[in-house]
């Protein structure tokens, strides 16, 4: 699948709607955002969708700026936080944003996986640590490349429901696991696969030491990884994608 056609799936007005209904902060993210974007922080949200995280960090940032390549997605962020800035942009070229600009940027909910080159991703990773602060954060998401099955949240539920969820989870593992085996991305630990999300897309999957890899190509170190399930910890096979914060690594942070 091409950059159009992904473009093409974020500008659909049934996948926008499907955004705009999405709120809150996963438990992960919450985690994160808490323990590493203080008060008073400059903070670019790249790929901001509808807006799912825009309340929360937007609360948090003495500057708030939400950016997303679909125009769709951008007119829906205006119409519902109107006193907010957002602009129509590219995360592979983010040219309009000036060098050292940012003390957090976030790319959540897994977006740099819809980006459909690996080349156009690494590309992304760099002009993430451009605009990033020497002491700033590059917070990010991606899907896991090992995952072979579902984990079935039970936190808070019933016994009824409990058993709904555990039975929808063996239910649904064949073909999960049968799409990783048949991936190269599963037995290399990272590339693309077909989601069937949204009518089917491309999306890349990964693995902490894959993005270790790329983030130190675009000098970039990880700071802490967390798994998606959090505060569960899940083996690597039942995780659905990581959490990953980065930094600019020691040895490049006087390179602006």
């Amino acid at each position: 699948m091409s950059a159009s056609d992904n473009l093409a799936l974020y500008s659909n007005e049934r996948v926008v709607s499907y955004y705009e209904k999405l709120s809150g902060l996963q438990p992960a993210e919450q985690y994160l955002f808490d323990k590493y974007i203080p008060g008073g922080s400059n903070v670019v949200d790249i790929g901001v969708g509808a807006g799912r995280t825009t309340p929360w960090l937007s609360k948090r940032a003495a500057q708030y700026l939400g950016v997303d390549y679909s125009q769709a997605m951008v007119n829906t962020c205006r119409a519902r936080f109107p006193h907010l800035d957002f602009k129509h942009g590219d995360a592979t070229n983010l040219s309009f944003l000036a060098d050292a600009t940012f003390d957090a940027t976030i790319f959540s909910f897994n977006g740099i996986d819809s980006i459909p080159t690996n080349r156009e991703r690494l590309r992304c990773l760099s002009e993430m640590r451009r605009i990033a602060k020497p002491d700033g954060v590059v917070i990010l998401s991606s899907h896991n490349a090992k995952r072979l099955a579902d984990y079935p949240s039970l936190a808070g539920a019933d016994l009824a429901r409990k058993l709904w969820r555990i039975g929808r989870t063996i239910a649904r593992t064949p073909a999960i696991a049968a799409r990783a085996l048949r991936s190269k991305a599963f037995f290399e630990g990272g590339g693309y696969i077909f989601d069937s999300a949204h009518g089917g897309t491309n999306v890349h999957v990964s693995t902490p030491k894959s993005i270790e890899h790329d983030a130190n190509s675009n000098g970039l170190s990880i700071v802490e990884t967390v798994g998606g399930h959090y505060p569960a910890r899940v083996p690597e096979y039942l995780t659905n994608w990581y959490y990953y914060v980065l930094r600019a690594s020691a040895d490049t942070k006087g390179d602006r």
